[in-house]
């Protein structure tokens, strides 16, 4: 279990979930639920949010302009860049580490300053993810569900191998008195 910092040592390779939307829907079946297109209209509104920087909590299930947290799987429907692909699978990623108790999480409120607690929903206003590999993007953080569209130019090349690295932040509170 994950306690205050992040667990590199995750192998997603070794998770035959993350390989089978079959065996993923097993240990997730609320992936039935959100996986129609009333729900997905819904995650329009996040879209928008997150453009603006503030993804929307409540729509667990979307990943803003990137397209569904369900299945929490390394499969993709459809592909409209790398860059938009290799986001979402970060943003699944920690989705499902979420939910498997892997990653925990602090909030600014009475007793929980300071104190880690399992959250199974992902609080996506809590994240930014910032590109470092292939060509780095050192000059901004971007909140979860933002579009590649703003700064994709220049990141993917033609004969990119779609080897994609994120550093992930999160925010943490904690006061100390």
């Amino acid at each position: 279990m994950q306690g205050g910092e992040y667990d590199i040592a995750y192998m997603s390779e070794l998770d035959p979930m993350w390989k089978d939307d079959q065996l993923a829907l097993f240990t997730n079946p609320e992936a039935l639920v959100f996986a129609n297109p009333v729900a997905q209209m819904a995650c329009a509104a996040d879209a928008v949010a997150a453009e603006a920087g503030k993804p929307l909590d409540p729509l667990f299930w979307c990943a803003g302009g990137h397209g569904s947290m369900y299945p929490f799987t390394g499969n993709l429907v459809n592909e409209s860049s790398g860059l938009n692909s290799a986001a979402l699978l970060s943003e699944r990623m920690n989705f499902k580490l979420h939910r498997q108790g892997m990653i925990f999480d602090s909030v600014g409120e009475d007793r929980a300053v300071c104190y880690e607690y399992p959250s199974a929903i992902i609080p996506k206003s809590r994240y930014r993810y910032q590109m470092v590999n292939t060509i780095p993007d050192a000059n901004q953080c971007h909140p979860l569900g933002r579009s590649v569209m703003r700064w994709q130019t220049g990141k993917e090349m033609p004969n990119s191998r779609k080897n994609y690295g994120y550093l992930i932040w999160k925010k943490r509170n904690c006061v100390v008195l």
